[in-house]
């Protein structure tokens, strides 16, 4: 049976030093930003095979986006799902955004996080 982990929270809450160690550990294969990619064909293709998955994705806080891709899963049978939250505060996510040194537009990440933050809803067990 295949496993889908989502790690959800802001930019700068962890989700990629997370998601490097979880690959490292499991050799599960890692999406990031599956809304804005499409990838979700090349998700369910490696679910179907059996692979694990690791998926990086902030706006899956947003119930809408997070039924959306749920929809796109249901064609996976016996699929095992995972989600993890990462609970940054505005203000400290946008502090590691602007100290971090492994991705770029620490400006654009940040007015991202402040768009997004008021519309966040974890999932429930989360």
């Amino acid at each position: 049976m295949a496993k889908v982990t989502f790690l959800l929270g802001l930019g700068g809450s962890g989700k990629t030093p997370f998601s490097e160690q979880l690959k490292a550990e499991t050799g599960a294969e890692v999406f990031e930003s599956l809304i804005h990619n499409k990838t979700c064909p090349a998700l369910i293709q490696c679910l179907r095979e059996g692979k694990n998955c690791i998926v990086e994705e902030i706006m899956y806080c947003i119930p809408s986006y997070r039924d959306q891709i749920m929809q796109c899963l249901s064609q996976v049978t016996g699929l095992q799902v995972q989600w993890i939250c990462f609970e940054n505060d505005l203000e400290s996510a946008n502090w590691n955004v602007t100290h971090r040194t492994y991705k770029g537009d620490p400006e654009g990440h940040r007015q991202f996080n402040e768009r997004v933050h008021p519309h966040y809803v974890y999932p429930e067990g989360c």
